[in-house]
């Protein structure tokens, strides 16, 4: 598995988790609706600044995201 696809994993099951459609969640991350479903489909390689501003909203810890953030 690529690094894009693990890390759009983690997102869409933060986001289930959330109860957030992907237009509620790509508002709170300050993305796209398009960028944040290419990311969490795997199918882009995320600027470190989006992954930032996912962590953030997600309050997820950049550390435990070490081995899937593809940048």
């Amino acid at each position: 598995m690529t690094k894009n696809r693990l890390f759009g994993q983690i997102l869409q099951k933060e986001r289930k988790k959330r109860d957030l459609t992907i237009e509620k969640a790509s508002e709170l991350c300050g993305l796209s609706a398009r960028g944040y479903r290419e990311i969490e489909q795997g199918e882009s390689d995320p600027l470190l600044s989006s992954v930032l501003r996912i962590a953030i909203a997600y309050d997820l810890d950049l550390g435990d995201l070490n081995d899937c953030v593809p940048v």
